[in-house]
C-alpha cells in the first residue's frame, strides 16, 4: 500500500480488493454449498489476510478428485485453478529471467532483493490446497 502513496485511487482500489473474498475464497463456499463440510472460519474471516491452507478443504478436494464423474463441476473448478497456478508458475519462473538478464544482482524495484527474492516465490502456490 506505501507504494501507491501518490495515487489515492489506486491505493482506495487495493484496499478494497485486499478486503473482498478471492477467487479461492469463492470457491471455498462453492464447496462448502455443495454439502461438503466447511467450518464456517473458512467462509466469514478477514478476507485481508493471508490464507492458511485448510485441511478441510484438502479433504473436500480430495474427495472430488477421487470421484470426478460425481463431481465433475467441483472437479473441473480445479482443473482450471490448477491451470491458472501453473500459469502463474510459469510468469514467475520467465520475470525472475528477465529481471536477472536485465538488472543482475541489484536491488528490485519497492526495495525488494531483486532476483534472489524473485527466486524464493517460484515455489509458491496461488492454490496451495489443490
Amino acid at each position: 500500500m506505501k507504494y501507491q502513496q501518490d495515487r489515492p485511487e489506486s491505493q482506495v482500489a487495493m484496499q478494497t480488493a485486499l478486503e473482498t473474498p478471492s477467487l479461492w475464497d469463492h470457491t471455498i463456499a462453492t464447496v462448502a454449498r455443495a454439502g461438503f463440510p466447511i467450518s464456517p472460519d473458512q467462509l466469514e474471516h478477514d478476507f485481508s489476510l493471508s490464507h492458511v491452507p485448510s485441511p478441510e478443504v484438502e479433504a473436500a478436494f480430495l474427495v472430488v478428485y477421487r470421484d470426478p464423474e460425481r463431481y465433475w463441476e467441483l472437479y473441473q473448478l480445479g482443473e482450471k485453478l490448477i491451470d491458472l497456478d501453473d500459469a502463474m508458475a510459469t510468469w514467475r519462473d520467465k520475470h525472475v529471467l528477465t529481471v536477472e538478464r536485465i538488472i543482475g544482482g541489484k536491488l528490485g524495484t519497492g526495495g525488494t532483493a531483486g532476483v534472489s527474492y524473485l527466486q524464493s516465490t517460484l515455489p509458491k502456490r496461488v492454490f496451495p490446497e489443490l
